[in-house]
């Protein structure tokens, strides 16, 4: 009677333990870090605002064009300005943080030069400006942001870089050209200047660089 007794406790005791094994899985997913820039130029009537044409992601160059003459001013006005949303490619969305800065064109890139007046007048740097907000995905609300409107020429350094994005926002930066328009929010930047006939014929340009601080 004893053996079977200690037969039966025992035929229990392996069964609790085969009961009582356990396997563990870890389950994990990754998403890819932001490898890089993804600028999106959209193009705007400069006189209602709309969008012209379709946002490009290849685009590298933010032409004016001809200007033309606005005789109640003796000013000269473009037809288009430029939004730049700053994005990233390769991973998950991010809030870069990016540094702007602008290189003014020399010799044959700014007319005034060799007309002498460069140094009264300016180039495409003192004659153009960019504007500094951030945008809401969510609400399609833009708010101009610590930065405010630059002239072109004043981007060196770290002033054309806003360190500080809502969460949940994407910067962006629209580039014009100078209007001295007081009712424009922001105001344009008041040492601007707009072209005129005192102005040297011929076309101006200049280098307008996002650098990449952070993704």
């Amino acid at each position: 009677m004893k053996t079977k007794l200690s037969l039966i406790l025992g035929s229990m005791l392996l069964l609790s333990q085969a009961v009582m094994a356990q396997n563990t899985f870890t389950v994990s997913a990754s998403i890819p870090a932001a490898t890089g820039l993804l600028l999106t130029v959209t193009t705007f009537d400069a006189t209602t605002g709309n969008v012209v044409g379709s946002p490009s992601t290849s685009q590298t160059t933010l032409p004016f064009g001809a200007l033309t003459y606005q005789s109640a001013t003796n000013t000269y006005a473009p037809a288009v300005y430029y939004g730049v949303a700053i994005g990233t490619t390769g991973g998950a969305a991010a809030t870069p943080i990016v540094n702007v800065t602008y290189a003014e064109g020399t010799g044959t890139a700014c007319p005034n030069i060799a007309a002498g007046t460069s140094a009264t007048l300016g180039c495409l740097g003192t004659k153009s400006t960019a504007t500094f907000v951030t945008a809401n995905p969510s609400t399609n609300v833009e708010t101009v942001s610590s930065l405010g409107k630059k002239r072109l020429i004043d981007l060196t350094g770290t002033a054309g870089e806003l360190s500080t994005i809502p969460s949940g926002q994407y910067e962006k930066v629209y580039v014009g050209l100078w209007n001295g328009n007081a009712s424009d929010n922001p105001a344009d930047p008041a040492n601007g200047k707009p072209f005129t006939n005192a102005d040297a014929a011929g076309s101006y340009s200049g280098t307008l660089t996002f650098t990449v601080v952070s993704l």
